[in-house]
C-alpha cells in the first residue's frame, strides 16, 4: 500500500496521495453497496484523517502514522512471550516464522521481511519513517543475515527472537 500511494517516492504520504488512497478505498466500499462520495467530502475526509493521524503535524503521513491508520490485528512480536522471557520455545519460533513466511518458501524476504521489520521496529521506536525502516533493515541484515542472501531463514530468525527475548526494549527506549 505504501509504495502504491507514495507516488512521488518521497517517503511520505502527502494530502493528495492520501486523497487518492481514500478514493480507491471508497470505490471498494461502493462495490459493497455504499454510496459514492463527492470531491468536497473526499477533501474533508482527507483533512480529518491528517488531523487525527499526523501526530507530528507536518501535513503528511510518515510510515508509522500510516501504520496506525491501517493497523494489523496484532503486532505478534508484542506478545508477552517475547518480552523479558528467556523461555522462547521452538513452537514460538515456528509460529513467528510461519506468520511472516507467507509464501512458505523457507525464508522471510521482500515484503514479508519488510512486514517483520516494521513490527520489530515498532517495539523499539514509536515514530519512524521509510528511511528509518531502511536503515533498520540494513542493520538487521548486517548483524543477522549470516549467509548474506538478503533474507531471513529460520536459524537467523531464531537469533533475532532470542536477542529480543533476552534484551527487550524498556518503555523509555520505545519512546
Amino acid at each position: 500500500i505504501w509504495r502504491e500511494y507514495d507516488t512521488d517516492g518521497s517517503g511520505f504520504i502527502e494530502a493528495d496521495e492520501l486523497k487518492n488512497f481514500l478514493k480507491d478505498l471508497l470505490k471498494e466500499a461502493k462495490k459493497e453497496g455504499y454510496n459514492p462520495i463527492d470531491e468536497d467530502k473526499l477533501i474533508e475526509y482527507t483533512d480529518t484523517l491528517l488531523q487525527i493521524f499526523d501526530t507530528n503535524k507536518d501535513g503528511k503521513l510518515q510510515l508509522s502514522e500510516m501504520a496506525k491508520l491501517l493497523p494489523v490485528k496484532e503486532n505478534f512480536l508484542c506478545r508477552s512471550v517475547f518480552k523479558g522471557c528467556s523461555k522462547l520455545t521452538r513452537e514460538d519460533i515456528e509460529r513467528v516464522f510461519a506468520l511472516y513466511d507467507r509464501d512458505r518458501n523457507g525464508t522471510i524476504e521482500n515484503e514479508e521481511l519488510k512486514g517483520f521489520l516494521k513490527d520489530l521496529l515498532e517495539l523499539v521506536k514509536k515514530d519512524y519513517d521509510a528511511q528509518d525502516l531502511g536503515e533498520f533493515q540494513d542493520a538487521i541484515l548486517r548483524g543477522c543475515d549470516f549467509n548474506r542472501d538478503g533474507k531471513i531463514n529460520k536459524k537467523e530468525l531464531t537469533m533475532i527472537l532470542m536477542t529480543l527475548a533476552k534484551h527487550p526494549p524498556d518503555d523509555e527506549e520505545s519512546k
